[in-house]
């Protein structure tokens, strides 16, 4: 059961350094950094999309779409406090956990919003924006997962790259010369 985690561990690392090699340089900041802001680019779609639903739909899939609006906003906002700022092992393990239980509610919200396709259908509803909705749903799931792995592949050269940054500052400064009194 242990071989199995390390081949896929090892596995995970091998598509995110594919990835960043030729998407980025290289650099696996870079396609953190990149991925990130494809999340926050589709949180802004996903969040007008939710502001329609409130405006024209009404009781539940209106709560649906507000309340995935504020965790999707707390989320990205809090994100990227995180990736700019406070890169500690603890607030970056709380992001992770953070992002794959994002993950998760929005698998969970396309789930129900297809549920909803079908009732409207049965009813002669318009069903475009349940459509909509649940498209930008699923991709936002596939990409905050998709994030969360990678992230959790390149977790340990992010905090070596910061702790490494904290170091050189340490090592090249030099304190100012006393002029000599005679």
């Amino acid at each position: 059961n242990h071989r199995k985690f390390l081949i896929m561990g090892a596995a995970l690392s091998s598509v995110t350094t594919f990835l960043s090699v030729s998407l980025c340089d290289g650099s696996s900041r870079k396609l953190i950094a990149g991925w990130w802001y494809f999340i926050l680019l589709i949180s802004i779609i996903q969040i007008f999309i939710a502001m329609y639903t409130m405006s024209s739909r009404g009781g539940t899939e209106a709560f649906v779409s507000l309340w995935s609006s504020i965790v999707l906003l707390i989320l990205c906002v809090g994100g990227t406090v995180i990736m700019r700022k406070f890169q500690s092992s603890v607030a970056v393990g709380f992001f992770m956990g953070s992002v794959v239980a994002a993950s998760q509610m929005f698998l969970l919200v396309f789930l129900i919003l297809f549920g909803y396709i079908e009732d409207r259908m049965e009813n002669n509803m318009p069903v475009d924006g349940e459509r909509l909705n649940g498209f930008v749903c699923l991709v936002q799931a596939v990409l905050l997962g998709s994030f969360a792995a990678i992230l959790a592949a390149h977790r340990s050269e992010i905090l070596d790259q910061k702790i490494s940054a904290e170091d050189d500052e340490e090592v090249t400064y030099e304190a100012p010369k006393r002029a000599a009194v005679v």
